[in-house]
């Protein structure tokens, strides 16, 4: 059976521990209070868990059997990244550290169930066979200090949806707009960046030629905002101009090409 990079996890389970280190003390009723987890009702390809990042340890796992054939008493934080793709896992590191840095910068501005990231990889069930999986995380707890305490993932078998091998990601909702993630094409050429709603509306009106200025009054929102929205799209795409932006959008069909 392929066994995941050995390494990225090593990486990732250290890095966990130093956010445990880190953590300010917290009252244990407080963070049973704040990471309580609503009634999540799952479909038959999804399944879910919750991180608690002071213990450094899932405290809520479902529906992996269902869908990867692992019981989901058996699951834990480890087991979590040991399931990536050998070939995904590199990429996945880095992206989930650069999530969580944004996550432990104090006061944090992600909201629970308001924020969320995207990401979709491979991961191998317990038949040794893999699927795509999407991947949805949110923040589930912050402490009153506005330290985040926990963030609960919902993933979906998209197998029948996508079958391709690159890793796509995407912030959307407040605070993930400054996510940086700006040197990760260099190490990770295999990460495709898939534009939020908001960013489609962007680049659908930069395809039409239209000006910052143009398009923050047709959405209503500040030309800062467009300029930073357009900002982040180059640097997450890796698109060294508006110019180019305008071909990668029509090339993955995030625009349709204004010259057809």
């Amino acid at each position: 059976m392929e066994q995941q990079d050995g390494n990225s996890v090593e990486r990732l389970m250290r890095y966990f521990d130093s956010l445990r280190r880190a953590a300010p003390d917290v009252d244990p009723s407080a963070l049973h209070e704040a990471s309580a987890l609503p009634g999540i009702l799952l479909l038959p390809d999804q399944f879910m868990y919750a991180v608690d990042y002071d213990r450094s340890e899932l405290f809520a796992a479902q529906g992996f059997e269902r869908v990867l054939g692992y019981p989901d008493h058996e699951v834990d934080l480890r087991s979590i990244f040991t399931y990536i793709h050998p070939d995904d896992a590199p990429a996945v590191t880095a992206i989930v550290e650069r999530a969580l840095r944004q996550l432990f910068v104090a006061p944090i501005s992600v909201l629970p169930f308001s924020s969320v990231m995207s990401l979709d990889y491979r991961i191998r069930k317990a038949n040794g066979s893999y699927i795509k999986m999407l991947r949805q995380v949110t923040v589930l707890g912050v402490h009153p200090n506005g330290r985040a305490i926990s963030t609960l993932s919902i993933c979906k078998d998209i197998s029948n949806i996508k079958q391709s091998d690159r890793i796509g990601w995407q912030g959307c909702g407040p605070g993930t707009e400054n996510m940086d993630m700006s040197d990760l094409l260099t190490d990770h050429p295999n990460v495709l960046y898939r534009p939020s709603p908001r960013e489609l509306d962007i680049l659908a009106l930069l395809a039409l030629g239209k000006s910052s200025k143009v398009i923050a009054a047709e959405l209503d929102i500040r030309v800062h905002t467009v300029n930073t929205h357009r900002k982040n799209l180059l640097q997450r795409t890796g698109a060294l101009n508006s110019a180019a932006l305008i071909r990668l959008a029509v090339e993955h069909a995030w625009v349709r090409n204004s010259t057809a």
